[in-house]
Parts: C-alpha cells; structure tokens; sequence
C-alpha cells in the first residue's frame, strides 16, 4: 500500500471500528466480563491520561482463544465510551485482515496515523492510543514498538499476539515495555465470568505460604470463604462445575457455546498453532507440519513421559532431530511445554521430558473428539487435573521470575511432581482423582528428605494436615 491507500484503510478502520468493536462486545462477546488483565490495562490508561506515569509500551502474547482481542476491545470501548476520546485518536489495528499485504510495513500504519491523520495531536498533550492485534504478522514490530516509545510522548500502544511475540523482543525492547502475558482462566476467573463470583482474594501470598512453608492457615481461611460464595451463587455442585471448566471453561471463548461446537472450535486452535504460529518462527515443509500434527495427537493421549523421541520418531517414520525441533518449536508457541526429571545435569539430560498442555482445553479435546472419557472417566479427568496443576506451576514460574523449580519424579512409583524455590528443599506433590492415600507421598517426602508433602485430588473436600502430608481438595487448588 502506498501512503494515499493506508490513509484511505485507516481512515475507513477509525470509521468502522466503534460500530464493529460496540457490535462484537454487545453481542458476540456480550457474557464475558472483564478480567484482571482488563482492570490492570485500565489503570495503566487512566494514570496515562492523567500523565502520572510514562508506561506507555506494552505487549500482551498469549496462546490463541485464551482472550487478547476482547481485552483489547473493552479497553477500546472503555476509551470512546466512557472516557470520551474522539475515535480519530483510537486506533484498533487487527494485521490477521492485512497479514497476505505484500511487503506490509507497520511503521508505514503508524505514521500515518499520528503524523498525518493526528497531526495536530503529534506536539501536544493530548494522547493517542494505538492497539495492534494478531502483531506476530508484522516482524518488526518491536524496533516499531520502540520507534513509538523514544519519538512520541503522547502515544500509549498495546501489541497483543501470539508467543512468538516473546522471540522478537530484545533488550532494547524489554527496557522500554512491560509484558502482560495472558493465560488460559483458573477455575476462580471462570466462576467469576461465568456466575459473578467475585475473586478478590488474596491467593498468591496463601498459596506460597501453603506450599513453601507448609502453612495452611491463611489459604483455609481463603477457602473457607470461597466454598460459602460458590454454594450462594453456583447452581450445581461445585465438583460438577470444576468438571466443565476443565474440559471446556479455560479459554474464555467458548463458556456459553454448546459443548459440541466448542469442541470442533478448540481442536481448531490447535491446528491454527501448529499451521501458522509455527511458520512464523521457523521454515517448515508440508510433511513436517503433518507430523506436527500426528506427534500432537500423540503425546495429548499418552501419559506424560512414557514416550521417547526415538519412539516417536519411529511412530512417524520421521528423523529423531526433526522431532526434537519440533518440540522445541511447539513450546515456543506454548502450545506446549516440558518439565525436566528431578535431580542433577547430567540425569535431566538423559531422562525424557515430560509434555504438557498450557490449556486443559485443548488437551480435553484430543479424548473428546476420539470418544476416550466414558471408559475411564475418573482416569480421564486425573490425567486433566495432573496437566492444569502442571500448567499452574508453570505460570507461576512465569510471572515469578524462575525463582521456583518445577520437576517430576522419575523414580519408580515416584510422585507426580517436586517443587522447590531457590532456597527451600524438595517438596513432593502426588495428584489424583480416585483413591490416593498416604503411602506414595510418605516414601517421596522420605526419599528426599523432605519436610512435608502435598497430595491435590478428591480425598477431602477441605485443606487438612496429618502428620507431615498437606491434603488440598482439587476445587481449591484450581483457584490458583
């Protein structure tokens, strides 16, 4: 596009966007609440315009479905509505409609925006907001990012995307933005959307202190109070309901589509993951992509760590470094990611990693597709329970800097997990739905010489201690 058509495109985007925007919000997307990613971008807008701070820069990757494009939306809603910003200083900027533009330039969109449609606006105090979606389309997004950030004041800018967003940023990048990462819901964040549970609970602190001191008080407390809401404002048993958010309530998209359709709909993220995300961080052939698709299938129904990349590799008829690649690939986009076997270097290089689903979601598809739940459904809904207390702990290592490790045990007859933070021992953690008494946890808490150990399952529907064994009922964990 030359500059005339990018003036005419955006033009037509500031012209359309409010109706289209207002449309999908009041329709569309007309039962999802705002979350706390909403709230936080909300306040970092507010104090922009009340030019108390200078955070203007900020990136939002996440896994596709878990909920960008409608946090951007209610905040473009929030900045016309309630704040009454003209629609000519808002841009929403979705690149998924411009992606199959030859030789697309993002810097050429936003400079026209700000130097010739908000000319008047480019010396003064007054702000522009510009939100970029689907950004893994533009792969100089970041250099642009910054370009914004050193020339332009009055510029608050939002690029959501993909986790490939993550590979492009550098350090200049990272010096000049603050990161939002947007993950799959928490059962908490699902009552709360779903039947307006309020979840103003101060979770982190409990839950630290619960499994890095053994501490339980507070998190009791915490549960205490979240058990006499959700009987209040749940219809069915709160067992009931944690069954459908973990098969069908982490990707906030589809909490009021019939099951049926949300199925088809998940199962085609994960295609979309595979067919486009992961071009989009390396060069793949027609066959590699297939057995991207095979080994996905794969590992989704085997129980973690039971399969080796020579296996694999066999299965597929496809070279051991290819698998490994495509692995690597996978967890960039974190479709995908890997927990290495407890113990030193050299032991974690040789054992199988073990692979998980950042969504419950998507995992539940793969066995609801192929009609594999009503043979074993307690089976079933453990290895679903396994992979979200997976996924937790792999957020939490996230947003907490790597200063907590996360292992399985690869002993025989080991425990499911070993946590640790940089100072404290191993701590065993055995999940599970069915019957899980004392006894594995005992030997793993022995083997380790470990203080204490945590069994998450169905065993007691209240955090208990006995002895030096933590029981934490699978509904309260999943409010993390």
């Amino acid at each position: 596009m030359d500059e005339f058509e990018i003036r005419s495109y955006l033009l037509n985007c500031i012209k359309t966007n409010p109706k289209l925007i207002e449309s999908k919000l009041k329709y569309e997307y007309k039962y999802l609440k705002p979350r706390k990613e909403f709230f936080e971008m909300k306040e970092y807008v507010d104090n922009f315009l009340k030019q108390i701070n200078t955070d203007k820069f900020f990136i939002m990757p996440g896994i596709r479905g878990v909920g960008k494009t409608t946090i951007l939306y209610q905040l473009y809603d929030y900045l016309i509505n309630t704040k009454k910003i003209e629609s000519s200083r808002v841009l929403y900027l979705d690149l998924e409609r411009l992606k199959d533009e030859p030789n697309l330039n993002l810097l050429d969109f936003v400079d026209v925006f700000i130097k010739l449609i908000n000319e008047k606006y480019q010396f003064t105090e007054e702000s522009l907001f510009i939100f970029v979606d689907e950004t893994q389309y533009a792969s100089n997004w970041a250099s642009i990012g910054k370009i914004i950030f050193d020339e332009n004041v009055n510029v608050f800018t939002i690029f959501t995307g993909s986790n490939a967003l993550n590979l492009e940023m550098n350090a200049d990048t990272a010096r000049r933005s603050i990161k939002k990462e947007v993950y799959p819901l928490n059962f908490l964040e699902y009552l709360n959307i779903k039947y307006n549970l309020d979840f103003s609970y101060n979770i982190n602190e409990a839950i630290f202190e619960l499994i890095f001191s053994g501490n339980i008080n507070k998190i009791q407390d915490i549960e205490k109070d979240f058990q006499i809401n959700s009987a209040q404002k749940i219809p069915h048993e709160l067992k009931q309901e944690w069954e459908t958010f973990i098969q069908y309530g982490d990707l906030p998209f589809g909490l009021y589509k019939k099951h049926v359709d949300l199925i088809k709909e998940t199962s085609e993220i994960k295609n979309r993951v595979i067919e486009r995300d992961m071009l989009l961080i390396d060069s793949f052939n027609t066959n590699t992509i297939i057995s991207a698709l095979s080994l996905i299938n794969i590992i989704a129904k085997q129980k973690p760590g039971t399969i080796s990349n020579n296996n694999l590799a066999s299965k597929l008829d496809i070279d051991k470094n290819t698998i490994k690649n495509i692995f690597e690939i996978l967890e960039k986009t974190q479709l995908i990611f890997s927990i290495d076997a407890y113990g030193s270097t050299i032991k974690r290089e040789k054992k199988v990693k073990e692979y998980y689903f950042l969504s419950t979601q998507i995992k539940s598809s793969f066995f609801l597709i192929m009609g594999d739940v009503s043979s074993n459904y307690k089976q079933y809904l453990g290895i679903l329970l396994e992979n979200y207390v997976a996924s937790t702990f792999f957020k939490l290592i996230k947003q907490h800097g790597n200063s907590i490790e996360v292992y399985y045990d690869s002993k025989k007859g080991g425990v499911d997990f070993i946590i640790k933070d940089l100072t404290s021992k191993a701590i065993p953690i055995e999940v599970g739905i069915g019957k899980k008494n004392k006894k594995q946890i005992k030997s793993a808490i022995k083997r380790y010489q470990a203080d204490y150990g945590i069994i998450i399952s169905d065993k007691t529907d209240q955090i208990l201690k006995e002895d030096n064994v933590i029981f934490i009922p699978y509904t309260t964990f999943s409010i993390i």
